[in-house]
């Protein structure tokens, strides 16, 4: 988040108190009545303040009761610690290393500590499998359930942490060098990050017993001949260095290697083909290689006991027929390699007795293009398959395994573009673009809708109302909604069918509505949440026969987080208080107890050229985008872009909790807000406003004996741009007081006379006033920023 990549931040350790105060908070509070209280407090300090040791003993420590489990491990954190690791870094991570009750955790923190930074449950599930670490296990459901209960526990216990997503993880440095230490001594594991472990490389009774070897900097010159170490079961490497060489008899006397890993390798800049690979191998991980299909060929006829095959993101154009002898093939993914124009007829259709998950996303799709190619009849005999990932360019009839658990399905050309949605890590996804072909008579795809979590639907044609039409059981498993180019749609769900609101999207989250040109209503006649008890949040853009996106009463049920709108031409309003039941006057009444209002987080509103108002009652429409009728209360972040109303607040709204404001083109406003609802912006962390090309001031003074000063305390960034018409950013006599800005940016306003005005200076006209004056307090400003400026017109 830093401006300047070269700064640093030096973080100290905690104080004995903060040190104790998490401690406390991590075991419970109970820890500080308890008797043995000294021994915790004795334990802390011997942590000396860092903060990944107390929390390490901490979770070892948590739900201990009695006396002589703190003793013990009082004992075993005075114990002197290995050459090299500070005691107060190594004693508390093996404690909680100990502690772990199960052996298969202890195995796990281990292989995990040995794979790359920022691993993903399925990096820890193929290594896992090949060396059959995960017991009492018989498919890979059951086994992708495990690993990802293995993990969370060693997440909860602090020795792993979250990655990119809760499906990948890391491990912290401190504890990663414990892990290393752990496994040299107990595992015949060795990872070669430091001097001392290379040098442990070249011991030969180190070799000896080495089972599990890790390069994952891949910075090492590799032996030319074979490797001396008959016990090794797992290798691991990730190649960062260009001039890598691998010998082709590297693993000649690796008998026992049971998982190969090589990432990154490039083979085809090697004047020797693919090492020599032992036939024993149960994993072969060979992702973000490159090679010719000739040295991949050469080695799959002999790994006859092959039960993961991994060639994501290489650049292979073809996968060996050789690969229909792999019988035992139970997982392979060729996932994201754009290159793969041919699969071979049949050969996926002979691992039939075998293969539980096919991985192909964002890969090979030419499904019964050419003689001799793969052909799409050959997943439906694929029977024990339970995990399916596959691109299909047209769409058609197609007959799915039925026993899928886990699916990402594209079927038809779907916009690339758009990404799943990152909120939540869905099993079930399905995208598809019917391109004027019927959805409603394909029983195989309906019966995967059933059970679909995350859904794209593209140029859907027919479709009036979609849940009617294409799941009469009201879509019980989806989560989130994306519906797009559908010229037929009216809404999304109408009450007048037998479904009840409350059977339909039980668990929706996420809804999407994009272009649908003739969509009036999202729903009809709903009188409360129905359908939508749980969304939180929902986007719609190209929309242009809405008016408005829900009834007050639907509102009033609606827990929303977050709110898009863009590019709908006749939004009036967001929310209408028009209702069968009543007059709009009854509802405004009611909507102190509206839940939307308490629940919106962030709002952005884009290019809507008749916006009135963000609540429309009849009382209060006109006067600005928001008023004292609809309160919101908790609102983050707001985004108005090319709003074209002549206010957006009251003089007296207030968003005490507001972080994030965006301004731009908003052509009709004089000034943003008043000086007493700025004094409300006690969060304001970000406001930028552009192109807005009537403002005169951004900050108005609301009354001639308006006094106190105007404080914006967390104000870190302000940009100023395009503000053709701008004289000020503050027109009166208090004093702006900016404790926080560091960042000022202004560009493309030649008007700007000075950043506070007072209401009676008389010598603004002439420009001789400093720009800025006694009346702005800049405490922390290091980025000051001016652009485009009239030099003339520059005080």
């Amino acid at each position: 988040m830093m401006d300047e990549k070269d700064q640093v931040f030096e973080v100290h350790k905690l104080r004995d108190d903060e040190g104790w105060h998490l401690f406390r908070k991590i075991v419970g509070s109970n820890v500080e009545s308890s008797n043995f209280q000294p021994t915790a407090k004795e334990i802390v300090e011997r942590c000396i303040g860092l903060p990944v040791a107390i929390a390490s003993v901490g979770k070892a420590m948590k739900g201990k009761t009695q006396q002589f489990e703190w003793d013990d491990a009082l004992t075993e954190l005075k114990k002197p610690s290995p050459d090299g690791i500070a005691a107060a870094v190594y004693n508390p991570i093996e404690l909680n290393y100990i502690n772990l009750k199960e052996e298969e955790l202890k195995q796990t923190f281990i292989l995990c500590s040995l794979l790359s930074r920022n691993s993903s449950i399925d990096d820890l599930l193929k290594c896992g499998m090949g060396l059959d670490l995960f017991q009492k296990v018989n498919t890979i459901e059951e086994t992708r359930a495990k690993v990802l209960r293995l993990v969370s526990h060693l997440k909860s216990s602090s020795l792993l942490v979250d990655g990119e997503s809760s499906l990948h993880f890391e491990m912290h440095d401190q504890i990663q060098e414990v892990a290393f230490y752990i496994a040299f001594r107990d595992r015949g594991g060795l990872a070669l990050v430091d001097e001392a472990a290379r040098r442990k490389l070249k011991d030969k009774k180190s070799l000896e017993k080495l089972k599990w070897l890790s390069l994952p900097n891949g910075d090492i010159e590799l032996p030319a001949n074979e490797f001396q170490c008959p016990q090794l079961t797992f290798f691991y490497l990730s190649n960062r260095a260009q001039s890598l060489q691998f010998p082709s008899e590297f693993f000649k006397k690796a008998d026992g290697l049971h998982v190969l890993c090589l990432t990154k390798v490039d083979f085809k800049s090697m004047p020797l083909p693919i090492p020599l690979i032992p036939t024993n191998l149960h994993s072969l991980l060979l992702d973000r290689c490159a090679f010719k299909v000739e040295g991949l060929r050469a080695i799959m006829g002999n790994l006859e006991n092959l039960e993961v095959l991994s060639l994501a993101g290489c650049d292979i154009e073809e996968l060996p027929r050789e690969t229909e002898k792999l019988s035992k093939l139970k997982l392979l993914d060729v996932s994201d390699c754009p290159k793969l124009r041919v699969i071979p007829r049949q050969v996926l259709a002979s691992l039939s007795r075998s293969l539980e998950e096919l991985k192909m996303g964002n890969s090979f799709n030419q499904w019964d293009v050419e003689e001799g190619n793969a052909r799409l009849d050959e997943l439906a005999v694929l029977h024990k398959l339970t995990a399916l990932e596959v691109r299909i360019p047209n769409f058609r009839p197609i007959l799915f395994p039925e026993n899928l658990r886990r699916f990402k399905i594209l079927l038809g050309e779907v916009v690339m573009w758009y990404p799943w949605d990152g909120s939540f890590e869905s099993s079930k996804r399905m995208k598809l673009k019917l391109q004027g072909a019927s959805i409603k008579s394909d029983d195989s795809v309906k019966k995967l809708l059933k059970k679909t979590e995350e859904l794209c639907l593209q140029g859907l044609n027919g479709v009036e109302n979609l849940v009617c039409e294409l799941d009469d059981e009201g879509f019980q498993h989806l989560k989130s909604l994306l519906v797009e180019f559908a010229p037929d749609i009216r809404c999304i769900f109408n009450p007048a069918g037998r479904l009840l609101p409350s059977h339909v999207f039980p668990i929706l989250e996420v809804l999407t509505l994009g272009n649908l040109e003739d969509m009036e209503k999202i729903c009809h006649g709903l009188t409360g949440a129905g359908p939508f008890k749980v969304l939180r949040k929902i986007t719609v853009y190209g929309c242009d026969q809405l008016k408005n996106l829900f009834s007050f009463s639907m509102a009033r049920e609606l827990r929303l987080q977050e709110i898009t709108v863009a590019n709908c031409n006749n939004i009036e309003e967001i929310i209408d208080d028009v209702e069968e039941q009543g007059n709009g006057n009854d509802i405004v009444e009611e909507s102190e107890g509206c839940k939307l209002g308490g629940s919106l987080r962030s709002l952005t509103l884009e290019n809507l050229p008749k916006l009135i108002s963000f609540f429309n009652s009849d009382n209060c429409s006109g006067i600005s985008l928001f008023n004292d009728k609809f309160l919101l209360p908790n609102l983050e972040e707001l985004q108005l872009s090319q709003i074209n109303v002549d206010m957006i607040w009251i003089a007296s709204y207030r968003v005490e909790y507001l972080t994030k404001l965006i301004i731009r083109g908003c052509q009709n406003l004089k000034y943003l807000f008043s000086s007493t609802m700025a004094r409300s912006l006690v969060k304001l962390g970000r406001l930028e406003i552009s192109e807005c090309k009537m403002m005169i001031k951004v900050l108005s003074k609301e009354n001639e004996e308006e006094k106190g000063n105007l404080i914006f305390p967390e104000l870190k960034f302000l940009q100023l741009r395009q503000l053709q018409n701008l004289v000020s950013f503050y027109f009166g006599d208090s004093t702006i007081e900016f404790s926080s800005l560091n960042k000022l940016i202004v560009s493309g306003c030649p008007k700007l006379k000075g950043f506070a005005v007072m209401s009676t200076n008389t010598d603004v006209a002439a420009g001789i006033q400093p720009f800025f004056n006694e009346q702005v307090c800049l405490h922390f400003i290091c980025f000051l920023s001016f652009k485009l400026w009239e030099l003339s017109n520059f005080p």
